[in-house]
This record gives structure tokens, C-alpha cells and sequence, in this order.
């Protein structure tokens, strides 16, 4: 999370925001409440948008009038236990194909490296 925070500054792919149009006197429509994505042609595709429900559990923000509106932080945890979630089902679903590594150690200790090469069919 800490790490996507410091990646994405000042973008958010993870979450909806909500604006509120400009209230124009002849249109009682206009402040109806959009909800929309920041926009970021490269990378918005690439992840989910958490729902409010997804964050909750992870003290998303509350808005004025008293709705769960996901922050960021919240959000990023929300994708990060969705992907963790589904990545460990694979795992169980196909073990010779599928395998999860701690980062840490296939970064820093050989003999992970070594195991994971070898999961890759590297001898």
C-alpha cells in the first residue's frame, strides 16, 4: 500500500470520486452528483475500482452526508486483498503452475531465487 501511495501521487485509479456539476439556475439537473474516475490513460486500466463496500473494512472516508467514500489508502488495500485473495486460490487451483514468492527473499536470498528459478524450469 505504502509503496503504491508514493507511485500514484496525486493520481487515483483505485477508487470513484464523486463532483458535483456546476449548478446552472435554468438547469435543475446540474447538481445532480457525477460520479466519475480520475482519469489516467495509462494506468486506469490496468486496476479494479474498489467499491465503497470493498473499503469499508478499511476505514474508507465518510462523506458529508454520512456515505462510505473510499480513500485512496483504502482503496489500494481493498485491490491489494482482492489480488492477494485470488492469487492464493490459483495457488490451490494449480500448484505446477501457480506459486507465490515473498518478494523479500526472492530479491535477497539464493537459495529462494534459486527455488524460484527452478519453478520457472530454470535448472
Amino acid at each position: 500500500v505504502e509503496s503504491f501511495l508514493k507511485k500514484s501521487k496525486g493520481r487515483n485509479h483505485w477508487s470513484r470520486h464523486e463532483r458535483r456539476r456546476r449548478r446552472s439556475p435554468d438547469d435543475e439537473q446540474s447538481t445532480k452528483v457525477a460520479e466519475y474516475v480520475q482519469p489516467d490513460k495509462t494506468w486506469d486500466g490496468a486496476f479494479p475500482n474498489m467499491s465503497a463496500d470493498e473499503c469499508r473494512q478499511f476505514n474508507g472516508g465518510i462523506n458529508e452526508d454520512g456515505t462510505v467514500r473510499p480513500d485512496k489508502a483504502s482503496a489500494i488495500r481493498a485491490y491489494w486483498e482482492l489480488y492477494n485473495k485470488i492469487a492464493l486460490e490459483l495457488v490451490h487451483q494449480y500448484p505446477s503452475n501457480v506459486r507465490v514468492f515473498d518478494m523479500y527473499g526472492a530479491l535477497n536470498d539464493a537459495s529462494v531465487q534459486d527455488d524460484l528459478l527452478r519453478f520457472c524450469g530454470f535448472d
